[in-house]
């Protein structure tokens, strides 16, 4: 089969279009033929060596998958069946023509979704909605999501607004209507924004980390929840009074079920910027890498 993989940690020049043995399921796995992955940032910072397991090299890539399952277990889904899914980190493996995952890991394609539509939606859309659910996300309470316009970013501020909350949004001036268009009630221009100044919120989902997580304390009322994705807490910064924890995505075929009932019901929308063959894999990583995605990156097998 044909596969992207990679034998040192490095740029993306280190990635190559192989032929790989076909895998094979182990008890509870399913095996999938694949139609599409999804590009996340995670498969770049994993190529450069920042996410690391202890197994040896060559390394697969990629965890966000959009296929036909070709091996089941008892009480999966169904040969034939069209299905998206996460792998489960640290381990890649879905930048390949089959790929194995739990069964408990995948759920039925949204009727509604293309195969490269669906394989935008795994990792970023559960990542999204775990984080909401620790943060304890609900009607009338005040979200704000940076990097609203990212892969994660777009999931969450839906599901924000579907849950009932008041959402504001941070992204880049050209993104201010594509947030409005999400049911954003305040898109807020990163560049000149004067967060500090808002009333305070019970939520903020810091998708960018650094600085972005530092201010992020500042703006939340006491009692409020802080969500870091790209990295751990910064003890340095706590205020006392504010609860924060960083929050990294496990796999879930069940929240799957649900959100791809959202997608179905026109309540979620998935947006892909651009959807490229499986020879282009290092062009995504570079396209991720210098920022600035609308939704997300697919590769289509």
């Amino acid at each position: 089969m044909r596969a992207v993989v990679f034998s040192r940690y490095g740029d993306e020049s280190v990635l190559e279009l192989t032929d790989r043995p076909a895998p094979v399921p182990a008890d509870g796995e399913v095996l999938v033929d694949v139609r599409a992955a999804g590009v996340n940032p995670v498969d770049w910072k994993h190529r450069e060596g920042a996410v690391r397991g202890d197994r040896p090299f060559p390394l697969g890539m990629g965890w966000d998958v959009a296929g036909v399952v070709r091996e089941t277990v008892p009480g999966g889904p169904a040969v034939g069946e069209a299905v998206y899914g996460m792998l489960p980190l640290p381990y890649g493996g879905a930048y390949q023509e089959l790929c194995v995952l739990p069964a408990s890991a995948v759920a039925p394609k949204p009727a509604r979704l293309s195969y490269a539509e669906a394989a935008a939606v795994p990792l970023a859309a559960l990542t999204a909605w775990q984080a909401l659910e620790a943060a304890g996300a609900a009607a009338g309470l005040r979200v704000l999501v940076h990097a609203g316009a990212g892969g994660v970013g777009h999931f969450a501020v839906q599901f924000a607004q579907n849950l009932g909350a008041h959402v504001t949004a941070t992204a880049s001036a050209r993104n201010l209507d594509f947030l409005r268009g999400l049911g954003v009630h305040e898109p807020v221009d990163r560049a000149t924004a004067d967060l500090a100044a808002a009333e305070p919120f019970d939520v903020v989902l810091d998708t960018v980390g650094g600085p972005v997580q530092h201010a992020a304390w500042s703006l939340l009322r006491p009692g409020g929840a802080l969500i870091t994705l790209p990295e751990p807490v910064d003890e340095a910064h706590r205020l006392p009074g504010v609860t924060a924890r960083r929050v990294v995505v496990t796999p879930d075929g069940g929240a799957l079920r649900r959100i791809g009932a959202l997608v179905d019901s026109g309540a979620v929308h998935v947006e892909v910027q651009s959807v490229l063959p499986l020879g282009e894999a290092a062009r995504a990583h570079r396209t991720s890498r210098e920022g600035g995605v609308r939704g997300k990156l697919v590769l289509a097998l």
